[in-house]
């Protein structure tokens, strides 16, 4: 018995990995390319002759391996500020529910446009998105509400969950394997 394909009017359509968008799709990487990977997580400044020299290769070859990597999406160096010390004192982590009509992308694209969103992620559960925002004071954290999110198209409701100190950052994933 055939297995019936959904119409593609259908709400419910099979995403092929040919259909992912760029961000979303894997890549071979290689010893070296993991190693590039895990020497960035420990140390972003880490020396590129370093690992050449213990790899075999040039400075070249690294340097063009973590281009590469960059060019590919696998990566982004970034730089991550300490938000007291540049007097950002109030943040946020807000979950955002979308109106069932809106469009998500639209919403995220709008999202992300705002100053002070520094990060965003799309969440299953009774939110559709959280985004973390810092800013000045409380003053500046109710114009932000009251005056931008709120007033969003697309945004059906918003919770706050406010900070109440920030810990260092960390993003490490263990040894970073091939599958």
């Amino acid at each position: 018995m055939d297995t019936p394909k959904p119409e593609e009017n259908s709400d419910f359509k099979i995403r092929l990995e040919d259909d992912l968008p760029d961000h979303k799709e894997s890549v071979v990487l290689d010893d070296l390319d993991r190693e590039i990977l895990e020497s960035h997580i420990k140390d972003v400044f880490f020396s590129y002759n370093d690992l050449a020299d213990k790899w075999g290769v040039t400075g070249a070859t690294i340097r063009n391996r973590v281009n590469r990597l960059k060019a590919l999406g696998v990566m982004n160096v970034i730089l991550v500020m300490n938000p007291y010390k540049i007097g950002y004192t109030t943040f946020a982590i807000i979950g955002i529910k979308t109106d069932s009509s809106s469009d998500v992308d639209s919403v995220a694209s709008a999202l992300l446009s705002i100053p002070g969103v520094t990060e965003m992620m799309m969440v299953a559960g009774r939110f559709d998105f959280f985004i973390h925002y810092v800013c000045r004071n409380t003053d500046e954290y109710h114009r932000f509400i009251v005056e931008t999110l709120k007033k969003l198209p697309g945004i059906a409701n918003v919770e706050s969950f406010m900070g109440l100190d920030i810990y260092p950052r960390k993003f490490e994933i263990g040894a970073i394997g091939s599958s």
